[in-house]
């Protein structure tokens, strides 16, 4: 029997350049008596779609921005950490989907048979819109494979339309940015062994010229996906410390610094510029070493504090700003300080990968940045690139995106942006650092690289997300 309805029911719209649909879908969305409240994620609209949904009155909604086009999975996840209620669906802010089949998607969350639902285009006997005939080849086909992977029996595991009960998104880390969300969120759904109902939906499709987005790149995307997120992973423990390694460390760690900032500018300036947008006006660099960064991120105008817990590093940072207007040197210690914070962003380069207890660490951080300000992590990337090079400069560990997400977001914060970075690197490091037991920050070698492959290589990956890099580039908002 059908529940009465009532307001119970977030709705996370990820939108991207649908100003010619937004009101509608969101007067759509808003007249459905399941509608507790509206989460609209402008995913860096170039039209006007975040001025027609902020013109939009109603206290249910509420708009959040991305700083720039991070891709539908980024802006799921960014609403998803936005919402409150009990129940979750993620509503395209086309109209595709029509709301009015909320409460279809929500009875067998409420009767307490499922713990996710997804609204299959492909069960329902309704009135569907004809389109494209390989776009349903291809649906089938990714399903087929993911059913295969997962062991679900589901027909349309590419929908839009899924509903959750809050603790299953609470248990998820959602990684993918664009839209390899759906593979993505369904190999764990099936791994966490969460209870998975289908229901027939209908689907109104749209063309290309009216404005669909998804091509024959993100399929290529969804089966990299079904096959990454249905493998096992595995957690290593760092490795111990003594004394004469972290003296060794600290010496060794300041020859890599020196030879970084007299041979890798182009490198400096891409980490720079992806900090960028988030910095603020305030900034708490972590871990400034000998102020590559610092000097960049006052040039922007920001206000920086460069901390470090090297005395070595503070006096090269305290002679080499001396003059600088708006950048101040000090002593910080993230597990013994008496920082008030109130910063709009911290930045962590290279840093968190040094601290024994990370997860700790970034509960602190956190406590030093504003509610709406940014936590900025730049990590080494993959446990397989650890190399005695690694341990020789104070490492602990590397990271892959999940490891460090699932630490961010236990620490209280939400991931806006996570991004694999210098692809190339990470090939180099690979035969330099764990094949061929080489130094590879080396002059000569960072001279080369820096000036023969990071321009070229910027430009690429500006263009064309990489899933493996030699850094992890994260960040993080303080809700």
């Amino acid at each position: 029997m059908p529940h009465e309805p009532f307001p119970c029911l977030s709705v996370v719209v990820p939108c991207f350049n649908e100003e010619s649909t937004i009101t509608e879908l969101l007067a759509k969305v808003l007249e459905q008596p399941w509608t507790a409240e509206v989460v609209v994620v402008d995913d860096g609209s170039t039209d006007g779609s975040a001025s027609a949904a902020e013109a939009v009155r109603d206290d249910r909604l509420r708009l959040v921005r991305q700083p720039r086009n991070l891709g539908k999975g980024a802006a799921i996840r960014r609403g998803l950490g936005e919402s409150s209620s009990p129940y979750v669906v993620v509503q395209d802010a086309d109209l595709e989907y029509d709301p009015r089949e909320y409460g279809t998607l929500l009875e067998p969350l409420l009767d307490g048979k499922a713990d996710v639902v997804y609204g299959s285009r492909f069960l329902s006997t309704g009135a569907h819109r004809v389109l494209y005939f390989w776009h349903s080849v291809g649906n089938r086909f990714l399903t087929v494979l993911s059913n295969m992977a997962t062991d679900l029996s589901l027909t349309d595991m590419e929908t839009c339309y899924k509903a959750f009960r809050r603790e299953v998104l609470e248990d998820l880390v959602i990684e993918e940015d664009r839209f390899g969300f759906e593979p993505e969120i369904t190999a764990k759904v099936a791994r966490g062994g969460w209870r998975v109902y289908e229901v027939g939906i209908s689907y109104a499709g749209r063309t290309y010229a009216e404005g669909k987005k998804i091509d024959w790149r993100d399929g290529v995307r969804a089966l990299w996906c079904i096959g990454r997120y249905n493998l096992p992973r595995r957690n290593l423990a760092a490795p111990s410390r003594t004394p004469a390694d972290f003296a060794s460390a600290d010496a060794e760690l300041a020859t890599v610094l020196d030879s970084l900032g007299a041979n890798a500018p182009n490198y400096t300036d891409w980490i720079a510029d992806l900090c960028r947008p988030y910095l603020g006006g305030r900034v708490l660099e972590v871990g400034a070493g000998h102020g590559d960064l610092t000097a960049r991120f006052a040039q922007v105008g920001a206000r920086v504090a460069a901390t470090d817990i090297s005395e070595r590093c503070l006096g090269v940072l305290a002679k080499r700003f001396a003059d600088t207007e708006g950048v101040e040197v000090r002593h910080l210690d993230l597990f013994d300080h008496d920082d008030a914070g109130g910063y709009d962003s911290a930045v962590l380069v290279n840093v968190l990968e040094h601290l024994p207890d990370d997860a700790d660490a970034l509960n602190e951080v956190r406590g030093l940045v504003r509610s709406g300000g940014y936590v900025v992590l730049y990590v080494p990337a993959f446990e397989r690139l650890y190399s005695p090079f690694d341990r020789a400069v104070g490492h602990y560990r590397r990271y892959d995106r999940a490891h460090l997400a699932r630490n961010v977001e236990a620490a209280g914060l939400r991931v806006i942006e996570a991004r694999y970075v210098n692809q190339l690197g990470a090939i180099a490091w690979w035969l330099l650092a764990t094949k061929l037991k080489q130094v590879p920050t080396e002059a000569a070698k960072v001279r080369l690289y820096d000036r023969a492959v990071v321009p070229r290589l910027r430009k690429v990956e500006e263009r064309y997300r990489t899933e493996f890099g030699q850094s992890l580039f994260l960040v993080a908002m303080v809700p």
